[in-house]
């Protein structure tokens, strides 16, 4: 525990309400929520009506809000995929893996555009909510697509790396399953930013336990650099910072908070225009290459 050092404390507002230290690991600069539930304890935190990542069927105001940005965060996600795979000039009709993919809404966007698609989601939940149309596309788990030798053009993770126990058994794994010129995509918060540091320990997207770890740009460039990805480039998610400021102040129980979580996130984008330090980011990655 020497190179851990306590930054704040926290609980689970969703479940439980437990106590959680979120904690910078000092070796990897990324920030770890302790103490880590194990792997037979952590369905009990997404056991929830209100988890709405994982529940077609929520309702309220939350909800429609959630629903509202997925839409809009989805059309840009396809944009920025398929400008990726324009630069691959594919021959072939692309192949793409979307892990921890929820309920299915991004994949089956994805068909849409008329590209392969393969899902990994072991949440039962979310499964029992998967379209039909790519429900026998979706595994539990990178392994079986490993046996069979799989090759994807792009993996995404939209925000879901946070959620996986072994950082290091699935970015080894990911790679496995990355064609040698295909591109990783990997959305997280970023707890630099604005709304991070004004909610502090309320601040939504900590989410303990169900967010096992807390990246920043420059984290999150190490971790991966240490699997010989470089980071190629990297881009906001302004939509973020309202709904997750609107959790925020829904956690602190305002009257207001709708209207306040508005007004937080919209100062959380302006202050990121000057330094970069979105609410949430996403990172385009990509195997570096062996100089000749």
């Amino acid at each position: 525990m020497n190179n851990l050092k306590h930054v704040l404390t926290t609980k689970d507002f969703l479940v439980t309400g437990n106590t959680f230290h979120i904690v910078k690991n000092l070796e990897t600069g990324i920030l770890e929520t302790h103490p880590k539930p194990t792997l037979a304890e952590l369905p009990k935190y997404y056991d929830s009506q209100e988890y709405i990542s994982h529940n077609q069927k929520s309702l309220g105001i939350i909800s429609f809000c959630y629903k509202q940005v997925r839409s809009v965060s989805t059309k840009r996600k396809i944009k920025i995929c398929a400008k990726e795979l324009k630069k691959m000039s594919l021959k072939k009709r692309a192949r793409v893996l979307d892990v921890g993919c929820g309920t299915g809404y991004f994949l089956a966007k994805c068909l849409e555009k008329g590209w392969s698609v393969k899902g990994v989601e072991n949440n039962i939940n979310a499964r029992n909510v998967l379209p039909a149309i790519i429900f026998k596309d979706i595994v539990d788990g990178l392994k079986p697509l490993i046996y069979q030798s799989e090759k994807f053009d792009l993996i995404t993770m939209w925000h879901s790396l946070e959620h996986l126990h072994d950082l290091k058994v699935v970015i080894q794994d990911m790679k496995k399953l990355l064609s040698p010129t295909g591109v990783i995509l990997v959305a997280c918060p970023n707890h630099k930013s604005f709304d991070a540091s004004f909610y502090k320990e309320n601040w939504a997207a900590y989410d303990a336990p169900r967010h096992l770890w807390h990246f920043d740009k420059k984290a999150m460039k190490a971790l991966f650099l240490t699997h010989n990805f470089q980071l190629t480039e990297t881009l906001p998610m302004l939509w973020d910072s309202f709904f997750v400021s609107i959790l925020s102040e829904k956690t602190l129980r305002n009257n207001l908070f709708f209207l306040r979580g508005l007004f937080v996130g919209l100062i959380s984008n302006v202050k990121a225009l000057f330094s970069g330090q979105y609410s949430s980011l996403i990172y385009i990655l990509k195997t570096k290459r062996k100089i000749k």
